[in-house]
């Protein structure tokens, strides 16, 4: 999928929200997107709004003078986590595709909202979630979809490179939980994702959930969960904050399991016979794989498949719907913690 074509007529989009991380990631990784083509920018504050006419974009303090350029088809929301609801539900009913960073909303309320609205409108939807679309990944769920056979285990531990309060760092996600939803919503909402995806469902039916941070931190910095899924799989998903990085995702079939760690797969299928003949026992063979990026950034990707939505192709997005019920998990992970004990969820 890192080699999907461009469209012939690229999306116009305009972006909401012109913070460090859209100006620096997000937006500069999609200016590089053949298929998009941004048209300017809203942000309510004047000093971001400077910042982007410095970058060459037309700027306004105006949503709805955004939403009311003429051919703009779709908006890239990037503002606080808090702010998505209400500028999805303004552009959809504008009639404007959406692209919405993570987390969509901070509630189940607020994304089913998100989400009646969208489908009202009949626009395409996705929420940012990058890691499927790296080579890494999608070699990874090729290998498991091809080898494990049936999944009985999911695991996905990782840290994100930028300190613990402790030791004097200060994200700002973690500073201010009332904007953010605490890490749980802010980033743990990656490990789940990819956990769904795996899994081909996001229907956990019992969620443990356990969430620490070091002195003073206003919120949660790392969370630690075990889930049970209606398939009766279960899955171990950890995430937070560290000095140092690191990724190690995993499945355990019933026919071989399958490892990444950083940029590298471990296929284990059972081999020959034991040569100690120890009663029981299978010996395994171990396949190794390249999971390096060797293709597009996944943001480039991310545009590509989102523009060709748009344009009625066949798409391979994250939409409103299948990530709402994943919200349904994440509310029950933070009453886990607030209760100090497993909580069940039921499915219609």
């Amino acid at each position: 999928m890192n080699n999907i074509k461009p469209v012939k007529k690229p999306v116009v989009m305009g972006i909401v929200g012109y913070g460090h991380y859209m100006r620096t990631n997000f937006v500069l990784r999609l200016r590089n997107c053949t298929s998009i083509k941004f048209a300017g920018v809203y942000n309510r504050g004047e000093e971001r709004r400077k910042q982007a006419e410095e970058d060459g974009f037309w700027t306004t303090g105006d949503l709805d003078e955004l939403l009311a350029l003429p051919g703009l088809e779709a908006v890239l929301i990037g503002t606080a986590n808090a702010a998505h609801k209400e500028q999805a539900i303004r552009a959809a009913r504008a009639g404007k595709h959406i692209l919405c960073e993570k987390p969509m909303a901070l509630s189940v309320e607020d994304c089913d909202a998100m989400t009646a609205e969208a489908e009202k409108a009949g626009v395409v939807t996705h929420v940012n979630h990058p890691s499927p679309y790296t080579d890494g990944f999608m070699k990874f769920r090729e290998i498991v979809q091809a080898e494990a056979g049936e999944i009985l285990h999911v695991w996905h531990r990782s840290t994100r490179a930028f300190g613990l309060w402790s030791q004097g760092a200060r994200h700002v996600q973690v500073a201010h939980p009332e904007n953010s939803g605490g890490w749980t919503f802010h980033h743990f909402c990656h490990q789940l994702n990819d956990a769904c995806l795996i899994l081909g469902s996001s229907h956990a039916t019992r969620v443990y959930h356990l969430m620490q941070n070091s002195a003073g931190a206003p919120s949660e910095e790392l969370v630690n969960s075990l889930l049970t899924f209606e398939s009766g799989a279960t899955a171990f998903l950890c995430d937070g904050l560290s000095i140092g990085p690191f990724t190690d995702m995993g499945v355990q079939g019933t026919r071989a399991d399958v490892r990444m760690i950083e940029h590298r797969i471990y296929l284990a299928k059972p081999g020959p016979p034991d040569p100690l003949q120890r009663p029981g026992n299978l010996t395994g063979m171990v396949q190794l794989f390249d999971a390096a990026q060797h293709g597009a950034d996944p943001h480039e990707t991310i545009g590509h498949v989102f523009a060709h939505a748009v344009r009625g192709d066949k798409n391979e997005l994250l939409p409103f719907r299948f990530i709402r019920d994943q919200y349904r998990i994440l509310t029950a992970l933070k009453e886990s913690a607030a209760k100090g004990k497993t909580v069940d969820l039921k499915w219609a």
